[in-house]
């Protein structure tokens, strides 16, 4: 029987992740889904903006990219991450230790020990 091949995920880029900050951030306060719209006024509320059909563009990228899912209904998009905080972190931490500790999981404890 053949192995089954494990889907590669790619990184977030860091527009992407600043997205998904928000989205997480407004999932652990109750939000099933959330609306285009309630990113958005994140984003304003810390002084930055962004344009709706921008945050539209990344959310069609993330769901590409497997990160979230997304519905709409009428005029209205609405997104859902796929993937938790905590999960995307250990994502990270692995390719962090693949890229930067060449596999050496004491280096890079070390180096988390230091901050």
């Amino acid at each position: 029987m053949a192995k089954k091949k494990t889907e590669k995920r790619k990184l977030l880029t860091p527009k992407e992740h600043e997205i998904m900050l928000k989205l997480w951030t407004l999932e652990e306060s109750g939000a099933k889904q959330s609306k285009v719209r309630d990113i958005l006024e994140l984003f304003n509320a810390e002084g930055s903006s962004m344009a709706y059909t921008t945050l539209a563009t990344f959310i069609k990228i993330l769901v590409a990219k497997k990160y979230a899912t997304s519905s709409k209904t009428g005029v209205i998009i609405f997104i859902k991450s796929k993937i938790s905080r905590e999960a995307y972190a250990a994502l990270a931490m692995k390719y962090a230790l693949a890229d930067y500790y060449a596999g050496d999981k004491d280096k890079m404890i070390e180096a988390i020990k230091s901050l």
